[in-house]
C-alpha cells in the first residue's frame, strides 16, 4: 500500500526531499500552536503572559460603571480581524485568478534562476499549498472576529460594582477573559498563516529551500515568543499585575 502511494506520488513528480519538506511543513503547520501552548507555562510565552494580562483587564472592566474606553479597545481589536480577514479573501483570489493561466506562470517562474522545473502537477500542489494555508487563515481571522463578538457581549452583560457580587463579578471577569483569549488565539492563527505561506513560496525554489524557510519561520515565531524584547517586556507587566 505504502509502496504503490509512493509510487504514485514519484510518477506525479514528487521527491524524497519534496515529500520530507512537505511533511516537516505539515508537522509544523498543525502542531505548533499545540505545542506552544504546551509550553506556554514553562517559558512564559506571549500567548501565556497575555491571558494574565487580559484577565486583569476584564477584572478592571468588570468594576468600571461606564465601559467606554472597554468598547473602543475592542472595536480596534475588530477592525484589525476585519481588515486581515478582507485581505486573506483578496489573496486567496488572486491564488485562485493565477490557476486560471497556470501555463503561463509555470513557465514564468520556472525561467527564473532561482526556482526549479517540476511536473504540470507539482506545480499545481505548489501553487494550492500557499492558497490552502491562506483560506485556512481567513478561517481562523473570521472565527476571531466573531468571538469578539461575543466578548463584547459579555462585557456588556457584566454587572456593575453596584450590582453584584464580587464572585459574580469575578467569575464573569474569568469568561470574559477566557473568550477574549480565544479570539485572539484564533487571531494569532491567522497571523501565522501569512508567515507559513511565505515559507511555502520557497517550495518554487526548490525542497532545500523549502525546508529552510519553514525552520526560519518557526525559529522566528518561537524567538519573538519567548525571547523578544517585547515577551521580556509583557512578562514583567503579568508579575507585577499578579502581585496585586
Amino acid at each position: 500500500m505504502l509502496d504503490s502511494l509512493l509510487a504514485s506520488l514519484f510518477a506525479f513528480g514528487f521527491t524524497a526531499p519534496d515529500l520530507l519538506a512537505l511533511g516537516l511543513f505539515g508537522a509544523v503547520w498543525f502542531g505548533y500552536e499545540p505545542g506552544l501552548n504546551l509550553v506556554g507555562r514553562r517559558f512564559r510565552t506571549i500567548n501565556f503572559t497575555m491571558k494574565v494580562v487580559r484577565r486583569h483587564w476584564m477584572e478592571n472592566m468588570a468594576k468600571r460603571e461606564m465601559r467606554v474606553a472597554d468598547a473602543a479597545l475592542m472595536g480596534h481589536v475588530m477592525n484589525s480581524a476585519a481588515f486581515f480577514a478582507s485581505t486573506t479573501v483578496l489573496i486567496a483570489a488572486a491564488l485562485l485568478g493565477a490557476l486560471a493561466g497556470l501555463d503561463g506562470l509555470q513557465q514564468t517562474v520556472e525561467s527564473l534562476d532561482f526556482t526549479t522545473r517540476t511536473t504540470r502537477g507539482l506545480f499545481e500542489v505548489k501553487v494550492l499549498l500557499p492558497l490552502a494555508v491562506f483560506v485556512a487563515g481567513f478561517f481562523r481571522f473570521s472565527w476571531a472576529l466573531r468571538q469578539f463578538n461575543y466578548a463584547i457581549a459579555l462585557i456588556g452583560a457584566t454587572p456593575g460594582p453596584q450590582q453584584a457580587e464580587r464572585a459574580e463579578m469575578d467569575t464573569m471577569a474569568d469568561l470574559t477573559a477566557d473568550v477574549l483569549s480565544q479570539g485572539a488565539q484564533s487571531f494569532n492563527g491567522g497571523i501565522r498563516a501569512y508567515y507559513f505561506a511565505l515559507a511555502a513560496l520557497f517550495w518554487f525554489g526548490g525542497p532545500y529551500a523549502f525546508t529552510l524557510a519553514t525552520l526560519a519561520v518557526v525559529v522566528t515565531l518561537l524567538r519573538r515568543q519567548i525571547s523578544s524584547r517585547t515577551a521580556v517586556a509583557i512578562r514583567n507587566e503579568a508579575r507585577k499585575l499578579t502581585r496585586y
